[in-house]
């Protein structure tokens, strides 16, 4: 797909596609690496990527074509995290100015909250792949999805429900927004980073509390590394789809 017209140019005057990720690590190489094949595949698409991590200078919203929230072992609701309220206000920012956001995992509940949704500690944590129900294959596929998840969203008010499980909500657009539970970016490096970063976490003292399968987990990304890059692929480009829709 190709990229549309941006507010940014270089230095000769042409339109330049920039693509925007938020990251929750302050480890550069790990808050790159988290971003795994979405990333890839938003560079494929021509656009100009820049990473943000939380202690970094947020760049004028404006200037991009649409912002990626990715994962945290933080929760979206939990107001002590430093760099909450700051990144709240950005998006908030970012919707005023009709940039399309697409928000993974943390990224969609924090979307979820911002719209008014309501984010809280899910009755059932999902660990690894799974299938969905959607009333939207063509936008958000029944995957399957690799999930890493402790907390749930809320269908926000004037939302558009895509897709769940017996579990939770896993997506729901508004506007040109698109929120998802998943992990489309997963890949084994991606799998990799999360685990080196879990022992100072609490998402990583949870995994251990609950005792989850991580080698059953590994050999599973591992085997669908293939089918997961490609699912994310076809993801991104009905986001793009979305995103490109009149405002």
């Amino acid at each position: 797909m190709k990229p549309p017209a941006s507010s940014a140019t270089d230095q000769s005057g042409a339109a330049r596609a920039r693509a925007l990720f938020l990251v929750h690590d302050d480890d550069t190489d790990r808050g790159i690496a988290d971003t795994g094949t979405l990333r890839d595949h938003v560079a494929d698409r021509g656009y100009e990527i820049e990473i943000v991590h939380p202690s970094d200078e947020f760049p004028a919203v404006a200037t991009f074509d649409f912002v990626i929230v990715m994962g945290s072992s933080e929760s979206a609701y939990d107001d002590s995290v430093p760099w909450l309220a700051d990144e709240i206000a950005y998006l908030r920012s970012a919707l005023a100015a009709n940039v399309p956001i697409f928000g993974v995992c943390f990224g969609g509940q924090l979307l979820s909250r911002i719209l008014g949704g309501n984010v809280k500690r899910a009755e059932v944590p999902e660990h690894g792949y799974v299938t969905i129900d959607t009333v939207a294959p063509g936008l958000v596929s029944r995957g399957p999805w690799m999930q890493m998840h402790f907390d749930r969203f809320t269908l926000p008010p004037g939302a558009r429900e895509i897709a769940r499980n017996g579990a939770a909500l896993q997506a729901f657009t508004f506007g040109r927004n698109l929120a998802v539970q998943f992990h489309p970016e997963i890949s084994p490096a991606v799998w990799a980073t999360w685990q080196a970063s879990w022992a100072a976490t609490r998402e990583g003292q949870l995994v251990v509390e609950r005792g989850i399968d991580l080698r059953r987990i590994t050999a599973e990304i591992s085997a669908r590394a293939e089918e997961s890059r490609t699912n994310c692929g076809i993801l991104l480009d009905s986001f793009l789809t979305l995103a490109a829709a009149p405002v």
